[in-house]
Protein backbone atom coordinates (compact mmCIF):
# COMPACT_ATOMS: atom_id res chain seq x y z
CA UNK A 1 0.00 0.00 0.00
CA UNK A 2 1.44 3.36 -1.01
CA UNK A 3 1.88 5.87 1.80
CA UNK A 4 1.46 9.52 0.88
CA UNK A 5 3.93 12.03 2.26
CA UNK A 6 2.44 14.52 4.68
CA UNK A 7 1.42 17.79 2.99
CA UNK A 8 2.35 20.91 4.91
CA UNK A 9 0.55 24.27 4.92
CA UNK A 10 1.86 26.40 2.07
CA UNK A 11 2.70 23.44 -0.17
CA UNK A 12 1.18 23.64 -3.67
CA UNK A 13 -1.96 21.64 -4.35
CA UNK A 14 -0.99 18.25 -5.80
CA UNK A 15 -1.57 17.58 -9.51
CA UNK A 16 -4.15 15.00 -10.54
CA UNK A 17 -3.03 11.38 -10.20
CA UNK A 18 -2.62 9.25 -13.31
CA UNK A 19 -5.48 6.97 -12.26
CA UNK A 20 -8.80 8.66 -11.40
CA UNK A 21 -10.90 5.51 -11.46
CA UNK A 22 -13.28 5.49 -8.52
CA UNK A 23 -13.28 9.29 -8.16
CA UNK A 24 -16.60 10.29 -6.50
CA UNK A 25 -19.33 11.47 -8.82
CA UNK A 26 -22.58 13.43 -8.70
CA UNK A 27 -25.41 13.02 -11.19
CA UNK A 28 -26.67 16.43 -12.33
CA UNK A 29 -30.33 16.47 -13.30
CA UNK A 30 -32.68 19.40 -13.72
CA UNK A 31 -31.88 23.07 -14.19
CA UNK A 32 -29.17 25.39 -12.90
CA UNK A 33 -28.48 29.16 -13.10
CA UNK A 34 -26.05 31.27 -15.11
CA UNK A 35 -25.47 35.04 -15.42
CA UNK A 36 -24.16 36.00 -18.85
CA UNK A 37 -23.60 39.04 -21.02
CA UNK A 38 -26.61 39.90 -23.14
CA UNK A 39 -24.45 39.90 -26.27
CA UNK A 40 -23.86 36.13 -26.10
CA UNK A 41 -26.11 33.16 -25.48
CA UNK A 42 -26.26 31.62 -22.01
CA UNK A 43 -24.80 28.26 -23.04
CA UNK A 44 -21.28 29.59 -23.66
CA UNK A 45 -18.31 27.25 -23.21
CA UNK A 46 -15.16 29.22 -22.45
CA UNK A 47 -11.76 28.04 -23.73
CA UNK A 48 -9.42 31.02 -23.24
CA UNK A 49 -8.00 29.54 -19.99
CA UNK A 50 -9.03 32.66 -18.10
CA UNK A 51 -11.32 30.84 -15.66
CA UNK A 52 -10.79 28.17 -13.02
CA UNK A 53 -11.75 24.96 -14.78
CA UNK A 54 -11.40 26.02 -18.42
CA UNK A 55 -10.55 23.35 -20.96
CA UNK A 56 -8.44 24.41 -23.94
CA UNK A 57 -10.02 24.57 -27.41
CA UNK A 58 -11.58 22.75 -29.13
CA UNK A 59 -13.17 21.92 -25.77
CA UNK A 60 -14.52 24.49 -23.32
CA UNK A 61 -16.28 24.96 -19.98
CA UNK A 62 -19.62 26.56 -19.06
CA UNK A 63 -20.04 27.78 -15.47
CA UNK A 64 -23.36 27.39 -13.63
CA UNK A 65 -24.52 27.74 -10.04
CA UNK A 66 -27.16 25.98 -7.98
CA UNK A 67 -28.75 29.30 -6.99
CA UNK A 68 -29.00 32.82 -8.48
CA UNK A 69 -27.01 34.34 -5.61
CA UNK A 70 -24.16 31.93 -6.33
CA UNK A 71 -23.97 33.00 -9.96
CA UNK A 72 -24.15 36.65 -8.87
CA UNK A 73 -21.24 36.62 -6.43
CA UNK A 74 -19.01 34.75 -8.87
CA UNK A 75 -19.67 37.14 -11.76
CA UNK A 76 -19.33 40.34 -9.70
CA UNK A 77 -16.56 39.22 -7.33
CA UNK A 78 -13.86 41.48 -8.76
CA UNK A 79 -15.35 44.95 -8.25
CA UNK A 80 -13.45 47.11 -5.77
CA UNK A 81 -15.15 47.51 -2.42
CA UNK A 82 -18.08 45.40 -3.60
CA UNK A 83 -19.50 48.36 -5.55
CA UNK A 84 -20.97 47.46 -8.94
CA UNK A 85 -21.78 50.07 -11.59
CA UNK A 86 -25.41 49.76 -12.64
CA UNK A 87 -24.34 49.33 -16.26
CA UNK A 88 -22.69 46.01 -15.32
CA UNK A 89 -26.08 44.72 -14.20
CA UNK A 90 -28.13 46.01 -17.13
CA UNK A 91 -25.76 44.52 -19.73
CA UNK A 92 -26.18 41.02 -18.29
CA UNK A 93 -29.02 38.52 -17.99
CA UNK A 94 -29.80 35.66 -15.64
CA UNK A 95 -30.76 32.37 -17.24
CA UNK A 96 -32.23 29.12 -15.97
CA UNK A 97 -30.58 26.34 -18.01
CA UNK A 98 -31.19 22.63 -18.30
CA UNK A 99 -28.64 20.28 -19.86
CA UNK A 100 -30.16 18.10 -22.60
CA UNK A 101 -29.30 14.96 -20.61
CA UNK A 102 -28.10 14.08 -17.12
CA UNK A 103 -24.43 14.82 -16.51
CA UNK A 104 -21.92 12.81 -14.50
CA UNK A 105 -19.85 15.31 -12.55
CA UNK A 106 -16.64 14.86 -10.61
CA UNK A 107 -17.75 15.73 -7.08
CA UNK A 108 -15.16 17.83 -5.23
CA UNK A 109 -17.67 18.19 -2.38
CA UNK A 110 -17.49 14.48 -1.60
CA UNK A 111 -15.13 13.61 1.26
CA UNK A 112 -13.76 10.69 -0.74
CA UNK A 113 -12.17 13.14 -3.19
CA UNK A 114 -9.49 13.57 -0.51
CA UNK A 115 -8.24 10.06 -1.35
CA UNK A 116 -7.09 11.48 -4.70
CA UNK A 117 -5.32 14.49 -3.17
CA UNK A 118 -8.17 16.99 -3.53
CA UNK A 119 -8.57 19.75 -0.93
CA UNK A 120 -11.00 22.68 -0.75
CA UNK A 121 -8.15 24.79 -2.12
CA UNK A 122 -8.80 23.43 -5.62
CA UNK A 123 -11.98 25.48 -5.88
CA UNK A 124 -10.43 28.59 -4.36
CA UNK A 125 -6.78 28.79 -5.42
CA UNK A 126 -5.52 31.55 -7.70
CA UNK A 127 -3.25 29.15 -9.61
CA UNK A 128 -5.59 28.30 -12.47
CA UNK A 129 -2.93 26.14 -14.14
CA UNK A 130 -3.40 23.58 -11.36
CA UNK A 131 -7.21 23.60 -11.38
CA UNK A 132 -7.22 23.46 -15.20
CA UNK A 133 -4.90 20.45 -15.09
CA UNK A 134 -7.44 18.75 -12.83
CA UNK A 135 -10.27 19.72 -15.20
CA UNK A 136 -8.42 18.23 -18.15
CA UNK A 137 -7.64 15.02 -16.29
CA UNK A 138 -11.25 14.63 -15.09
CA UNK A 139 -12.57 15.26 -18.61
CA UNK A 140 -10.23 12.58 -19.98
CA UNK A 141 -11.47 10.25 -17.24
CA UNK A 142 -14.97 10.57 -18.69
CA UNK A 143 -16.59 13.15 -16.44
CA UNK A 144 -19.00 15.72 -17.95
CA UNK A 145 -17.94 18.45 -15.52
CA UNK A 146 -17.09 19.32 -11.93
CA UNK A 147 -19.13 20.13 -8.83
CA UNK A 148 -17.38 22.43 -6.34
CA UNK A 149 -17.84 25.08 -3.65
CA UNK A 150 -17.86 28.66 -4.91
CA UNK A 151 -14.77 30.53 -3.78
CA UNK A 152 -16.50 33.79 -2.95
CA UNK A 153 -18.89 32.30 -0.40
CA UNK A 154 -16.85 32.27 2.85
CA UNK A 155 -19.41 29.92 4.42
CA UNK A 156 -18.85 27.37 1.62
CA UNK A 157 -22.56 26.72 1.20
CA UNK A 158 -23.02 27.83 -2.41
CA UNK A 159 -22.25 25.33 -5.13
CA UNK A 160 -20.85 25.83 -8.61
CA UNK A 161 -20.97 23.54 -11.62
CA UNK A 162 -18.38 23.55 -14.41
CA UNK A 163 -19.81 21.75 -17.44
CA UNK A 164 -17.49 20.45 -20.16
CA UNK A 165 -18.39 20.67 -23.85
CA UNK A 166 -17.32 21.96 -27.24
CA UNK A 167 -15.92 25.50 -27.12
CA UNK A 168 -18.24 28.36 -28.04
CA UNK A 169 -22.02 28.70 -27.98
CA UNK A 170 -24.26 25.64 -27.72
CA UNK A 171 -27.94 25.30 -28.56
CA UNK A 172 -28.98 23.60 -25.33
CA UNK A 173 -32.29 24.08 -23.48
CA UNK A 174 -32.94 27.51 -21.94
CA UNK A 175 -35.91 27.58 -19.55
CA UNK A 176 -35.73 31.32 -18.84
CA UNK A 177 -33.46 34.22 -19.76
CA UNK A 178 -34.34 37.53 -18.10
CA UNK A 179 -32.79 40.74 -16.74
CA UNK A 180 -31.12 40.29 -13.36
CA UNK A 181 -33.90 40.62 -10.80
CA UNK A 182 -33.99 43.04 -7.86
CA UNK A 183 -34.42 40.20 -5.38
CA UNK A 184 -30.99 38.77 -6.21
CA UNK A 185 -29.43 42.24 -6.08
CA UNK A 186 -30.91 42.83 -2.61
CA UNK A 187 -29.76 39.41 -1.40
CA UNK A 188 -26.20 40.12 -2.57
CA UNK A 189 -26.19 43.39 -0.62
CA UNK A 190 -27.63 41.82 2.52
CA UNK A 191 -25.49 38.69 2.62
CA UNK A 192 -22.21 39.70 0.96
CA UNK A 193 -22.12 43.50 1.03
CA UNK A 194 -22.12 43.71 -2.78
CA UNK A 195 -24.02 46.84 -3.80
CA UNK A 196 -25.17 48.26 -7.11
CA UNK A 197 -24.61 51.98 -7.62
CA UNK A 198 -27.55 53.38 -9.63
CA UNK A 199 -26.61 55.54 -12.60
CA UNK A 200 -22.88 54.71 -12.42
CA UNK A 201 -21.32 53.32 -15.58
CA UNK A 202 -18.23 51.13 -15.70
Amino acid sequence: MAIRSRRRAGDPHPPPPADLSGFPSFRLRGSRVRIHRATVGPWWFNSDLGQRFDLAAPAGTCYLADRPIGAFIEVFRGFAGGLIPESEITTRRIARLRPPHSLRLADLLNERAAEFGVTAELGAMSDYACSQAWAGALARAGFDGIRYHLRHDPASRLVGIAVFGTAGERDWPVLADDPIDDRTVREAARRFGIRVLPGLRA
